[in-house]
């Protein structure tokens, strides 16, 4: 697969994984031609990858977590990558929704903890599975699956008052 086909498939859906992790835009497009640079590096690893798009999150969320670690200095930088870096988290990537209980959702999401919170943006709005969810962050298919049935339960919570 060829970076302008690799781009065609995942760019869209990475540029919004990127601006929801870094809470900008604009910090989401350096990192997302950082991530296809790295990408034009790895021709000889693509024959390896076994499934395109889980490897392309992960990579894009590892440039994320570099671009944190060199912005905010390295103490920051792991707080905010542990922590959650999204400063708009999923209010950045959805502005404005029409449907008023989208908008009751984002706002709710945005205060889940940010394990929580990356597991639920990849499962509900990218599709992920559970062990596509694991492998991009890092953590077993059954860890990825138990916090996005905390942050569900969680959302649940805060949506009928009991938080």
């Amino acid at each position: 697969m060829n970076l302008e086909e690799l781009y065609g498939r995942h760019g869209e859906n990475l540029h919004r994984y990127l601006v929801f992790k870094l809470g900008s835009a604009e910090d989401a497009e350096d990192v997302l031609q950082e991530t296809f640079c790295r990408f034009a590096r790895y021709t000889v690893r693509w024959k390896l990858v076994r499934d395109p798009r889980n490897f392309v999150f992960r990579v894009a969320r590892n440039e994320a977590n570099r671009f944190l670690r060199r912005a905010l200095g390295r103490r920051e930088g792991e707080a905010m990558i542990v922590g959650g870096a999204g400063r708009e988290g999923f209010a950045a990537v959805f502005t404005a929704p029409d449907e008023p209980s989208l908008a009751l959702l984002l706002r709710l999401a945005d205060g889940l903890p940010a394990e929580q919170k990356e597991v639920v943006f990849l499962k509900v709005f990218e599709g992920l599975t559970f062990k596509e969810i694991g492998s991009v962050c890092g953590v077993s298919a059954n860890t990825a699956a138990s916090r996005y049935r905390y942050g569900i339960a969680k959302l649940r919570e805060a949506r009928e008052g009991k938080k």
